[in-house]
């Protein structure tokens, strides 16, 4: 039987760790690849006196909130 030297192991551990990160990452990427998705020809609102956020299907940029009723401008994103 052959014994490796201190130095070899050293290698071969941070080589399997440094592969270990790679292919984790390369996971994450493809997972959020496949999971992402965007919002269609909606609008997302948010009510300043309720902090309630919804979505609205007309294209205006003023809706009312339906938890209170009041009016909610477009959130704008910047």
């Amino acid at each position: 039987m052959r014994g490796i030297s201190y130095s070899t192991f050293f290698l071969l551990v941070v080589f399997f760790s440094l592969a270990a990160v790679a292919v984790l990452m390369v996971r994450e990427t493809l997972r959020r690849r496949k999971n992402y998705w965007e919002m269609g020809g909606s609008k997302l609102f948010e009510c300043k006196n309720c902090h309630y956020s919804f979505v609205s299907q007309n294209e205006a940029n003023v809706s009312r909130c339906p938890r209170c009723n009041s009016i909610c401008f477009r959130r704008s994103r910047k």
